[in-house]
């Protein structure tokens, strides 16, 4: 460990300090031990820190003018939408903001991809008063979106904002929404306007360098530019290695229990047992179904083709195919439920196609349990997209 001693200082640290002396403050929160795998700022007003990691000495307060200028308008707004592109601040700007606002804050994480109050691929909401990082704020409740990207999943992120939006309306007058980083392009564009529609906010922020006019257009509310300040940028590997840390800390202690099909949220099982031997044109069938506008067909290794989904089709007179593999199952992520309330994530073990029971492992096997699936799962700690009933 390196023992510095200054003052108005800020260390870029990656690693962990413990304060022997003095005041220091990672975005406004004043911390006596603090540690992070990604770089962070702690500033040192004055005193002596312990430190332990990669750190880059660098003269005065590196928090943005914009930033400290925006904290003090804050008791003009009661909910704040942030929006920028991936790597701009907006979570270390979110941070800062509840450290400025006097009380508790309701933070509403909406990033499926990046979430630190929830999980890759799940939104969450959490009350805070002053914490170091997002990710220090407790889940109160969230839902499961079951992909990391919101592109083509616009449909059921929005219905899950909308969720939370109102579950988090009676926990405190202060609401901050961050956002993920798609911003670019028409979609992208409707997609956020979308959400600003459905929260209603007194003030959008927007982070960082970009042509915002297209979006300042369609919003009815004040509107302010900040500056993006990000300690070091992360590159996608980087991403996926702090998303495989989160996934390693839920899933810490965690046990496996049996689940139902009629507590799976999926058509798998809801249709009737089928052996047609023409389904093979799919590969080696496990299992076969069909419904009123479903075909589910569980092969050993598949082998899919516009052809062949066209022609089941016609045969079955459904809308909906879905040709998958047994090994698919397997680290599947899905969100565990309990009455109404999302709980965790969970990992699917296995599939019991004989007796209609799925194996889940979370680290909460919760009463009146419901299981939603995702659309990826782990395989040697990178995601895996999958498509399942």
């Amino acid at each position: 460990m390196v023992l510095v001693e200054d003052r108005d200082t800020t260390l870029i640290l990656r690693g962990k300090a413990l304060v022997l002396e003095g005041n220091a403050y990672v975005f406004g929160c004043r911390v006596k031990m603090v540690e992070n795998n990604s770089f962070f700022p702690l500033y040192l007003e004055e005193g002596k820190v312990l430190v332990e990691g990669e750190f880059i000495p660098v003269k005065g307060s590196t928090i943005p003018e914009s930033w400290i200028d925006l904290s003090k308008k804050l008791d003009d707004f009661g909910k704040i939408f942030l929006i920028g592109k991936t790597d701009s601040g907006k979570s270390s700007l979110a941070t800062w903001l509840v450290n400025s606002i006097e009380g508790k804050v309701c933070v509403i994480d909406a990033d499926v991809g990046q979430s630190d109050i929830a999980h890759p691929g799940a939104m969450g909401f959490g009350i805070a008063d002053k914490v170091p990082f997002m990710r220090d704020i407790a889940m109160l409740d969230g839902f499961f979106a079951g992909t990391i990207s919101p592109s083509g999943k616009e449909s059921k992120c929005l219905r899950g904002f909308f969720s939370i939006c109102k579950k988090s309306e009676k926990h405190s007058k202060f609401r901050i929404v961050d956002t993920t980083g798609w911003v670019s392009g028409k979609k992208a564009r409707d997609y956020k306007l979308a959400k600003i529609d459905i929260f209603s906010p007194d003030l959008v922020v927007f982070v960082g360098e970009y042509d915002w006019c297209l979006y300042e257009e369609n919003v009815d509310c004040e509107v302010v530019k900040v500056e993006s300040f990000v300690p070091k940028r992360r590159n996608r590997e980087s991403r996926m290695r702090i998303r495989n840390s989160i996934y390693k800390a839920w899933f810490d202690n965690a046990v496996e229990f049996e689940v139902d099909y009629s507590r799976v949220k999926t058509s798998l099982f809801r249709g009737r047992e089928i052996y047609e031997d023409f389904l093979s044109i799919f590969g080696d069938v496990v299992f076969a179904e069909v419904g009123k506008d479903f075909l589910n067909v569980c092969v050993e290794k598949a082998e899919i083709s516009a052809e062949g989904l066209k022609a089941v089709k016609e045969v079955f007179g459904v809308e909906e195919v879905n040709v998958f593999e047994e090994e698919w199952f397997n680290s599947l992520i899905c969100g565990i439920y309990s009455n109404n309330r999302y709980i965790c994530p969970g990992k699917v073990v296995s599939v019991d196609f004989s007796n209609k029971k799925f194996i889940i492992e979370a680290r909460e096997c919760p009463e009146n349990v419901t299981v939603e699936l995702g659309d990826f799962r782990i395989v040697n700690g990178r995601e895996e997209f999958v498509r399942i009933p």
